[in-house]
């Protein structure tokens, strides 16, 4: 057993095991029946064969609802008595990270979306991908010139499926640059509130002949990071969605696929990141998420820094070489694209179990408010379920 991963065994992580059943190829399972070519692997397979082959499918992408959340649920819960196994999502186990992954069927090694916060080294910007801006002024990255394919570099395969698509997002990212990556706008479809949901689904499975249709519901994520995992709020929020399904389940030859990009653990310690000890060090502001960082270091700091990061951090984060990572193919199953691997920087942290890093120079903004978090390598952050209903065959 090498360093790496006896470190990250130690800590009570996973290992990502790609081999094993996890959401790219469900992603590529379900692609593959609309004509899209896939190499065909054991998970695929397994996949297709569980997917009922009704005229209709809707994806379901719940963000923050991990596994641990569906668990807790009553054995008579739609979701609980339907879900069919445990799946891993992809590493880093964070929003812009997953759901580029869900949309291209590429792995993190291939796509290079890392998380909340990445760094193009072509481009030298850091920058936001799920909202393009600039990290550190906010600014549309449209206003300097930059064109979402410069960003996205793998395409979405929602606008090569051979059917009938439709996206639905809330109403207040339907629009975004990052929404038009996904899908063109007229497969676009906003929504208020959940009856919106459930109307839109009656009308689309009555007059469409065939269709694929991706739901993406943000709620569960931002109720988690405000709450806590174990909130009443979020118990709440979670039964709201199982009406949900109950009521979408009413209409025949469909098949609901129910799965999220990432669950959560709670937090109990905030972790400051020291900008200004660090700033002469840093030649990109560190990216991914707040419970994983990717460091950006210039040449010939990088001993000052490791050993200064593990004298003030080493009780609350563990530090890694980015090669280590990638030569234990956490980011994919070993195909990485230059592109992917030159965004990343040299280190890489994971926060200890409970600890969340502010990895931001707005400390008042964060410090004492995150009560939940992920982008780690927990068991509870990178276990998703996977819940396949066959309306034509309830119970």
């Amino acid at each position: 057993m090498n360093k790496t991963i006896n470190i990250i065994l130690k800590n009570d992580f996973i290992i990502p095991n790609y081999n094993k059943p996890n959401i790219v190829d469900l992603m590529r399972a379900i692609y593959c029946r609309y004509g899209i070519k896939i190499d065909v692997n054991k998970n695929i397979e397994a996949f297709k064969s569980i997917i009922p082959n009704n005229k209709h499918i809707l994806f379901v992408l719940s963000d923050g609802t991990g596994s641990n959340l569906i668990n807790k649920l009553d054995d008579d819960s739609i979701l609980k008595r339907n879900k069919k196994d445990d799946i891993i999502t992809v590493f880093p186990s964070t929003t812009a990270c997953v759901l580029t992954s869900v949309v291209t069927a590429q792995f993190p090694e291939n796509h290079g979306i890392w998380g909340w916060f990445n760094y193009d080294r072509s481009l030298n910007i850091d920058y936001c991908p799920l909202l393009f801006c600039d990290r550190k002024s906010e600014t549309n990255l449209l206003d300097y010139g930059i064109k979402p394919q410069q960003v996205f570099k793998q395409n979405s395969l929602l606008k090569n499926l051979k059917t009938k698509v439709n996206v639905l997002f809330p109403n207040y990212i339907c629009d975004s640059i990052y929404s038009s990556f996904v899908v063109n706008k007229e497969n676009r479809y906003s929504y208020n509130d959940f009856n919106d949901i459930v109307n839109f689904m009656e009308k689309n499975c009555q007059t469409e002949k065939e269709s694929y249709t991706y739901l993406y519901l943000s709620d569960i994520d931002t109720l988690e990071h405000e709450n806590g995992i174990d909130s009443r709020i979020v118990k709440d929020k979670l039964e709201e969605i199982e009406n949900l399904i109950e009521k979408i389940s009413e209409n025949k030859d469909l098949t609901i696929i129910f799965t999220a990009d990432h669950g959560q653990i709670n937090i109990t310690k905030d972790i400051i990141l020291d900008f200004e000890k660090y700033n002469n060090m840093f030649y990109a502001y560190p990216s991914i998420d707040y419970g994983t960082a990717s460091y950006y270091i210039k040449k010939g700091y990088e001993k000052a820094f490791e050993k200064s990061f593990k004298e003030k951090y080493s009780n609350d984060m563990i530090l890694f070489k980015t090669e280590d990572f990638i030569n234990n193919n956490f980011f994919g199953i070993g195909n990485f694209q230059s592109m992917a691997k030159d965004n990343l920087g040299e280190y890489i942290s994971i926060c200890k179990k409970g600890n969340y890093l502010i990895n931001n120079t707005n400390i008042k903004k964060y410090y004492g408010k995150i009560k939940g978090n992920h982008s780690g390598l927990s068991h509870d952050e990178m276990i998703i379920p996977l819940i396949i209903i066959n309306t034509n065959n309830q119970y």
